[in-house]
């Protein structure tokens, strides 16, 4: 009997084995963050419909910024090393450079690129795929003060504090 998917896994084992790269592992987690948090985010039922969708909305965006960004400053990087080794005429050093560089601009995009990009995007994308909801009745600001307020504090009380639990699976937000 010939099986073909150990041939198959032990080739893609030697290629990740002779390949090793910071980007495949970025590149793991972005996909694996992007599909697998909104799913589980989806599936809590004890939070809020509308604060499980902007959460999950929030890491599929991420994960996909990620990966995007991942393999754009990757490129970028390499076509970088490249020219720091023929200016420095160390062309024989190109491989450990490049493994070098790509090891920083994963570093990078993870730490500052990719936030700064969701940052910016996230609400104005969720503003347009996801369905806005009204307030069913808008407070008024008249409406909001206390019928006994007199407008003066008597004494102050000292703020009572509760110990909370985190009794829900939350990810994210």
């Amino acid at each position: 009997m010939n099986n073909t998917f150990p041939k198959y896994f032990r080739s893609v084992c030697d290629f990740l084995g002779n390949k090793n790269n910071s980007l495949y592992g970025a590149l793991t987690i972005a996909v694996s963050k992007g599909v697998l948090r909104p799913v589980i985010t989806m599936m809590d039922k004890k939070q809020d419909k509308r604060s499980r969708q902007y959460t999950a909305f929030r890491e599929g965006t991420t994960g996909a910024v990620a990966f995007a960004s991942y393999i754009g400053t990757n490129a970028i990087t390499q076509k970088a090393a490249q020219a720091l080794a023929h200016a420095a005429h160390a062309e024989e050093k190109l491989p450990q450079i490049k493994a070098t560089s790509t090891l920083v601009s994963v570093s990078i995009t993870a730490l500052f690129l990719i936030p700064l990009i969701c940052n910016k995007i996230t609400t104005p994308l969720m503003h347009t795929f996801l369905p806005q909801t009204k307030p069913s009745n808008p407070v008024n600001p008249k409406q909001q003060k206390s019928p006994n307020f007199t407008g003066k504090i008597n004494k102050i009380t000292p703020i009572q504090t509760y110990p909370r639990y985190n009794s829900g699976l939350r990810i994210g937000g």
